[in-house]
């Protein structure tokens, strides 16, 4: 017996339609929405990896001398993507125990060379064995 009528073909289509919704055409909004938002985030990635690869001003401690218990003579080496600019950065020395056990807040002139090489003195009230340099900036 085979079904040739017309109303059960209408109820299957009833049926497979309701089961079956067609797309809204708010998903094509939401997608073209979701798509610019991955877009301006990874627009963002790129300008802030660019930014933390390409600093205005970067240093390294190039050697540290203990000078005694209470003193550690560290060389510096600092160099700014604009000579002429001001920059500070932060020296820390450490005790055997790794405590921090001195720092100090250096301060680099303008000048006329990108690259600067000087040495500090960091006060400590514990014998130092390491030197270290912290955040270089811009002023």
């Amino acid at each position: 017996m085979g079904h040739n009528d017309g109303v059960s073909d209408l109820h299957d289509a009833e049926r497979i339609r309701r089961r079956y919704p067609r797309p809204r055409s708010g998903r094509v909004v939401l997608v073209a929405l979701s798509s610019l938002l991955v877009l301006a985030g990874l627009t963002w990635l790129v300008w802030a990896a660019w930014e933390a690869a390409h600093p205005d001003v970067a240093g390294q401690v190039a050697g540290f001398t203990v000078r005694s218990d209470t003193s550690v003579e560290v060389n510096l080496i600092v160099e700014r993507a604009d000579p002429a600019r001001a920059a500070t950065c932060d020296v820390y020395v450490q005790s055997e125990s790794y405590e921090r056990v001195g720092e100090l807040t250096v301060d680099v002139p303008p000048g006329d060379q990108s690259q600067v090489r000087f040495d500090v003195t960091v006060k400590t009230f514990k014998r130092g064995t390491s030197a270290s340099l912290g955040d270089c900036r811009t002023v």
